[in-house]
C-alpha cells in the first residue's frame, strides 16, 4: 500500500476529482439523467451502464447512448439533467449523504488544512454541478480552490484543468498529490506531472493507467 504520509510531506498542494473519487455521485448523475430522457422517450438505463460510461462527460455519454441527438438537443438536456441532480440532492438525508463519500475523506481533508496545504477539486463536471455537489455534502467550506470544466477551454483527459489548478495555487507538479478515480480522470493528472493516487473505494473496473492504488483515505 502507498504510504500517503510521505507523499504529503513531499508536497504543498493536494488536488481532488469529485465524482468518483470523493463523492460516489455517479448514480445519480445516471438516474438524474435518466429522468430527462425519459421525459424525452428514450429509455436507457443509464444505472445499469455506469462501467460503460465511467468517467465521461455528460456531453460524451448522450453522443454516445443517444447519437440521434443533435448539439443544441443535448445541451439542454444537461441543463435539465442538473436541474433534476440539484432536486435530487435536496431529498437526500444526513445518513444518506454519509454512504456517498469516500471513507476517510473529512479525516483526511482535516489533515491537510491542519497542515496548510493547499487544496482544490478538480471536476469534469459543469461549474453549477461543482458546486451543489460540495455544498450538499458539506465540502465546500473545506476545500480552498472549486473549478468545474466550464474554467479551462479543454477538459480531462487532457490535463489543462489540473495545470490551471496549480497555476491558481501557485504551485507545480512536483510539489502536487492528485486523487483520481476514473481512466479518462487518470490520464489527465498523470499528464499534469503530478505524483497521482488512485481511489478504489468506488470504482467500476480495473481497466486504468498504472498508478499507486489506496481503497480509501483512511490511513
Amino acid at each position: 500500500m502507498v504510504d500517503i504520509k510521505t507523499l504529503l510531506s513531499q508536497v504543498d498542494t493536494v488536488l481532488f476529482d469529485m465524482d468518483g473519487t470523493i463523492v460516489n455521485t455517479e448514480p445519480l448523475h445516471a438516474k438524474a439523467a435518466m429522468l430527462v430522457l425519459n421525459d424525452l422517450g428514450i429509455n436507457i438505463d443509464l444505472e445499469a451502464c455506469i462501467e460503460k460510461y465511467y468517467g465521461m462527460t455528460d456531453t460524451t455519454v448522450l453522443k454516445l447512448a443517444c447519437p440521434q441527438m443533435n448539439d443544441q438537443e443535448i445541451e439542454a438536456a444537461i441543463v435539465k439533467k442538473n436541474q433534476h441532480l440539484i432536486e435530487i440532492f435536496q431529498t437526500l438525508s444526513h445518513s444518506e449523504k454519509i454512504n456517498y463519500i469516500t471513507p476517510g475523506f473529512f479525516e483526511f481533508i482535516n489533515l491537510l488544512k491542519f497542515e496548510r496545504k493547499n487544496t482544490a477539486v478538480i471536476s469534469a463536471s459543469e461549474d453549477i454541478v461543482v458546486e451543489h455537489t460540495l455544498r450538499c455534502f458539506e465540502i465546500d467550506r473545506l476545500i480552498d480552490l472549486k473549478m468545474g470544466r466550464g474554467q479551462t477551454q479543454l477538459t480531462k483527459p487532457h490535463p489543462e484543468p489540473y495545470l490551471e489548478g496549480m497555476r491558481r495555487l501557485n504551485t507545480h507538479s512536483s510539489r502536487t498529490l492528485i486523487f483520481e478515480d476514473s481512466p479518462t480522470g487518470l490520464q489527465s493528472a498523470i499528464a499534469s506531472g503530478a505524483t497521482v493516487i488512485r481511489i478504489k473505494g468506488f470504482a467500476h473496473n480495473n481497466h486504468v493507467l498504472h498508478t499507486n492504488e489506496v481503497e480509501n483515505f483512511l490511513f
